[in-house]
């Protein structure tokens, strides 16, 4: 939960801001102004979760042993698909 009104949301809060943005747009009942509305919500909580997912995957470190059996941390590449330096 954010602790002052201009801290970003958690993803879960983001997610499901999206969530229910996405479930008022399918029921198609809002009228335009409104359905606008909803939908740069939504489009706010897509970016937010985004970027939220970018900075954990950019955390993110797989501890692995090398040769000698120790264990090295090693970060995800840029592209999320190895191991950076392998």
């Amino acid at each position: 939960m954010p602790k002052n009104k201009t801290e970003t949301p958690a993803f879960e809060t983001a997610l499901k801001q999206l969530e229910t943005a996405v479930d008022r747009l399918e029921e198609g009942a809002l009228p335009l102004s409104e359905a606008l509305k909803v939908f740069e919500e939504g489009l706010k909580a897509s970016n937010q979760c985004r970027s939220l997912l970018e900075d954990a995957r950019q955390q993110v470190e797989v501890l692995i042993r090398d040769s000698d059996g120790e264990f090295e941390l090693v970060s995800i590449d840029s592209n999320g698909e190895g191991f950076a330096g392998e």
